[in-house]
C-alpha cells in the first residue's frame, strides 16, 4: 500500500472521508425545486380563486399568468423526470416523475381550455392531482434509490 492508500484507509476508519457523490447529480435538487414551485403555484391559484369566486370566462393570457407557477413546476418535473429516466437505477423514478408532470400538464391545459369557455370539467381537475400523486411516488422512489446507491458506495469503501 502506498502512503495515499494508507491515509485514505485511516481517514475512512476515522470517519473523515468525503461522502460518496450523489448518483442523481443536480437532478434531485431540480426535482425538489420544481415540486416547490408547483406547490407555490397551487397556493397562489387557491388564493386567486378565493378572491375571484365568480365563473367569468378568463382569456388565456389571464389564465397563463394565474397558473404560471403550476405550469412551470410541472414542466420542470417533466423534464427532470425525462433526464432521470436515462440514469441507471433511476429509470422507474424518472418515468414516474415524467408521467406525473405530463399528466399534470394535460389536466391543466384541458382545464384552462374549459375555463376559457366558461365551463369546467371535474375530471380535468382530478388529472392534476393524479399527476401530482405520480410525482410524489416518483420523488419517494428517487430518494429511496439514491439512499441505496449512497449506502452501497459506503459499503464498497
Amino acid at each position: 500500500m502506498d502512503s495515499t492508500e494508507t491515509r485514505s484507509a485511516s481517514e475512512h476508519e476515522a470517519g473523515n472521508s468525503a461522502p460518496p457523490a450523489d448518483p442523481t447529480g443536480r437532478l434531485r435538487t431540480v426535482a425538489f425545486a420544481a415540486v416547490a414551485i408547483y406547490l407555490f403555484g397551487q397556493a397562489f391559484d387557491t388564493y386567486w380563486h378565493a378572491k375571484n369566486v365568480s365563473f367569468v370566462p378568463e382569456p388565456p393570457r389571464a389564465l397563463w399568468s394565474i397558473h404560471l407557477g403550476i405550469y412551470l413546476g410541472a414542466a420542470i418535473v417533466l423534464a427532470t423526470g425525462g433526464a432521470l429516466a436515462f440514469r441507471a437505477g433511476f429509470r422507474v423514478a424518472g418515468v414516474l416523475l415524467a408521467a406525473g408532470g405530463g399528466v399534470e400538464l394535460a389536466g391543466f391545459f384541458l382545464d384552462m381550455w374549459k375555463h376559457s369557455q366558461g365551463t369546467s370539467v371535474d375530471f380535468y381537475h382530478d388529472l392534476v392531482w393524479y399527476g401530482f400523486g405520480l410525482v410524489v411516488v416518483g420523488t419517494v422512489r428517487m430518494e429511496a434509490m439514491r439512499r441505496i446507491h449512497v449506502s452501497d458506495a459506503h459499503r464498497s469503501d
